[in-house]
This record gives C-alpha cells, structure tokens and sequence, in this order.
C-alpha cells in the first residue's frame, strides 16, 4: 500500500497520514497470526482424496510466497481473520503482511478507513465506524455478475465475563459494546469469493462458516449477500439483552426521583423524607444517557448498512435467469433486519427521553430541595431576630435600672463629699494629738509628727496597690474579651464559610444540571433531526 500510483486524491487521502495514523494499530513481527480458511473446488479435492471429507481447510500465513499463491487459486471462497487479544489492544499482524495482503488481492485503499478504531488506547474514542463501501472491479454493470469488492463496519455487544461482584462496584457492566469490519471481495475470473473479517465474534464466524460448510453440501452455489446476512443476524439478539438492561437501570434512576415524597403534602416547601440522591446518582444517569446516545448512532448506521446490502443485493440479482436463486429470500430477511434496526431506534429514542425527563425531574427536585434549606434557614434567621430583639428589650430594662441604681449612688456619693470635711476635722480634735486644758487653750503634744511619718507613706501605698489591681484587673478582662471575641470570629467565620461553599456547590451542581440537560437535548434534537 506504500505504492501510491493509479489512487485517486479522494483516497489516498487516508494514505497521505498512514504513518502516524496506524502506528498503534499493528503488532511486532513476533506476534503476527494471520489464517487463512479456504472451501476448496471439487477438482483439488478429487487432486486430494485424504482432505475429500474436509471442506474448509485452514493454513497459517508464513509469508509473502503464500498470500500470491493463494490468490490465484480457483476456490469457492477464502477467508482471512484478523484478531486482537482484547478491544483497546493492537492487531495480531504486522503492517508489512497486512500491506502485502491487501496488494496481492487489490484491496481498495478507503479499506484502511475501517482501521482506524482497531489500534492500542486507554479509552473509547471512536463512535462509529466508516460509512459502507462498495466498488465495481469491471466493466459489467448489474444484474451482469462481474468483480466488485465492499466493506462495511459494524458494533456489537457482548458479555465481557469479567469477575467482579456488583456489591463492590455498583457501576459495574457486564456488557462490553466491541467492533468488527468486513471486507468482502468477489472475482469473476476464479469465481472466488474472500471475506477479510478484523476481530469478529465468536458466534459470527461459527456461523458464517456453518453457512458456507452447509451451501456447499448442498452443492449450492455461494451467494455473498446472503453471508452478509448471516453474519450481520448475529448481533440482534444480543442487542436486544442490552436495551433490557439499559432499560433495567434507569427504572432504578428514575424510581428514586420519581416516588420521592414530601413530609407534608399541605406545607409549602415541605421537607423531602426519602429523598438521597448525590452526585454519583447524578453522573450514573449521565454515563446511562451517554449510552443510550452511542446507540442511536450505532442503529443509524447499522440501518444504513443493511440498506445499501439490500440494494446491493436485489441489483445483482439475475431473477429468473438465476439458477436456484435465493436472492429474494436474502433480500427479504435484510428488510426484517432493517425493521428490527429501526425498532431497536425508536426502543433507544424512548430511553433517551426518559432519561431527558428524569434528568429535567431530577433537576427540578434539587431545585426545590435549595428552596427548602433557604426556607429553613429563612425560619431560622427570623428566629434569631426574634431572640436578638427579645435579648434588646430585656437590655434596655436592665441598661434602665442601671442608671436609676447610678443616679441613686450619686446623690450618696454627693452626702457623703459635703459631710466628709467635717468629719474629718472632728476626727483629728477627738484624736490624743490634740490636747485641751482647763483654761480651754488647744495644744499638739510633741510626737504628733509620727502621724504624718505613718499616714503619708500608707496612704501612697494604698493608692499604688489600688492603681495596679485596677490595671491588673483591666488587662485580665481585656484578655478574656480578646478570647472570646477570637473565639466568636472564628466560630462565625467556619459558619459562613461552610454556609457558602454548601450553597456554591449547590447552585453549580444545579447550573451544571441545567447546561449538560440543555446540551443533551441541542445534541438529541440535532441527531434526530438528521
């Protein structure tokens, strides 16, 4: 595929980018297992009477010499399986033998569009396969049978068979949605029809060659639209399974916001009582709708195919110069596909929906829950202002008693400096320090100077004691105070502060709610619109 020449711009296109595209998408040299199965035509059989019972034979690919001589062998059909040990995984061949198969049997270059999911990834990136491709290889047009090559991708769904309880992860899918491409080549001159099949499942390969193995006891000629059939019929009934449980998991989403109930019906803003939904129920929904969305577009396209297979099919038709013809039947059962396809949209339409609606309820109800706690801490804020005004008016009576207690101690205090003078002066007279004789003369005795020895340095003693008990006392009542205020600061701080980051996250949560239910729904009205 390296050789460019005779590729229109249109396809070599994907070329121009091959290097850097699929450099994940191969595996070493060590690890390539390309098969090759074969229904062989009765003269090599008859060449090999040991192989006459074995209609299918199967050889490894050891190297280049085998890929051109098996594409100029004259049998009935090949197939080749690509494989890979897991989804996210590299392909079981290397560029170089993948390069070598696809010029050897003139595989057309948008085939390597069908590559691009099938490379080693730590996520899911791509949502749906290349759109179905289908090529003339001569110069005949239908219902003249000539060469032609198609391929076509598709998704299907499967048990992944993982051990792990549902009790230790509640998110836990046992199914696995994995994908496969096909390409499928018809030529006219070995009357040869080969199927490229990259990680098919299981039970579609079993099938397929079930059907050919069947076709040729029979000695029924090949017809490759009826092997599309078989082979796309496979991915139905698991479908089907995985819509039910889809549908399973949102009935458990959507009973827990729908039966939710309010303490008193009759209460505006009554509290919820059963009413647990977090975030996790909230990105459960979301993963759940997520799928759902993958699926419309998985349907589209698998409808999409089955069309242009119908088509394809009833155009090559030779009808009545057919021998044995089976084409009608083939044609018939696509169309029943086709119906199921569409019944299987409009199953995954009806689940987006309920999950648009549970989402919009489950918004709603957040909604109302913010307007119940507001209410309450409505309540509570009008409480609190009914005790502060309370707690006021018992202050103004005690802030009143106060100062008829201090208008009181004033008119003492006032008694007490009018009479202190005078008692003081009676005081010192009645003292032994003064002395009165018969002839009334007033006398101080000698030692009347200790007095003021003793009372002056007493008095400044007590009045520095006084001074530092009272500046003692203040800076102890002012460190208590600081306490408390620091204490009250941060106790009102941690309230606000946890206050606004509950109602922040909140008031996201119900804004991120409202954009990612307003994107669904521009995205499910743009798809369905399409």
């Amino acid at each position: 595929m390296s050789d460019s020449k005779g590729i229109d711009w249109v396809e070599s296109s994907v070329l121009s980018a091959i290097d850097t595209t699929f450099s994940t998408t191969f595996c070493a040299d060590k690890d390539s297992n390309l098969q090759i199965k074969r229904l062989r035509n009765q003269s090599e059989l008859s060449e090999n009477p040991e192989h006459s019972k074995s209609y299918l034979w199967w050889k490894d690919i050891s190297g280049v010499n085998d890929l051109e001589n098996f594409s100029t062998r004259h049998d009935q059909c090949q197939i080749f399986c690509i494989r890979q040990k897991h989804s996210y995984a590299r392909l079981y061949i290397t560029r170089t033998r993948f390069e070598q198969l696809l010029h050897h049997y003139g595989v057309f270059s948008r085939f390597w569009d069908f590559l691009l999911p099938f490379s080693f990834k730590t996520r899911e990136s791509d949502l749906v396969n290349a759109p179905f491709r289908f090529r003339n290889l001569g110069l005949n047009r239908p219902p003249a049978i000539g060469s032609y090559e198609c391929a076509y991708g598709y998704r299907y769904v499967e048990l992944n068979h993982r051990d792990q309880p549902m009790h230790e992860n509640p998110d836990y899918d046992p199914w696995s949605i994995r994908q496969s491409a096909v390409y499928q080549q018809y030529n006219s001159h070995y009357g040869r029809i080969m199927f490229i099949l990259i990680t098919p499942s299981e039970t579609a390969r079993k099938n397929l060659e079930t059907a050919i193995l069947h076709a040729s006891s029979k000695g029924r000629t090949l017809n490759a639209f009826d092997l599309h059939r078989i082979l796309i019929s496979t991915l139905h009934e698991n479908w089907r399974l995985y819509i039910r449980s889809l549908e399973s998991l949102m009935t458990q989403q959507s009973e827990r916001v729908t039966l939710a109930q309010v303490e008193n019906q009759e209460e505006k803003l009554s509290p919820l009582t059963d009413f647990n939904v977090n975030f996790i129920d909230r990105q459960r929904l979301k993963m759940i709708e997520d799928k759902v969305l993958d699926l419309v577009i998985i349907f589209e396209s698998l409808y999409s195919t089955l069309s242009k297979l119908r088509n394809h099919c009833e155009a090559h038709c030779k009808k009545a110069q057919c021998i044995d013809c089976t084409c009608y039947i083939t044609i018939e059962e696509l169309e029943e596909q086709m119906h199921e396809a569409q019944v299987n949209l409009k199953k995954v339409d009806v689940l987006h929906k309920r999950a648009q609606g549970t989402a919009q309820l489950l918004s709603d109800l957040l909604d109302y829950e913010n307007a119940q706690v507001a209410h309450l801490n409505e309540k509570a804020l009008n409480g609190l202002v009914r005790e502060t005004k309370e707690e006021n008016s018992r202050m103004r009576v005690l802030t009143e008693r106060s100062t008829a207690d201090a208008a009181a101690v004033k008119i003492l205090t006032i008694i007490t400096l009018i009479y202190l003078p005078v008692t003081v002066v009676a005081n010192f007279f009645s003292s032994q320090l003064i002395r009165v004789d018969a002839a009334g003369q007033v006398s101080v005795i000698l030692g009347a100077y200790w007095f003021a020895v003793v009372s002056i340095p007493l008095t400044i003693v007590t009045l520095a004691a006084w001074q530092c008990w009272i500046r003692w006392s203040a800076r102890k009542h002012d460190i208590k105070t600081e306490k408390a205020v620091e204490l009250d600061r941060e106790k009102r701080l941690d309230f606000a502060l946890t206050r606004t980051t509950s109602f922040t996250s909140l008031w996201n949560f119900v804004l991120f709610n409202r954009r990612g239910r307003r994107g669904a729904d521009f995205g499910g009205a743009g798809r369905l619109t399409a």
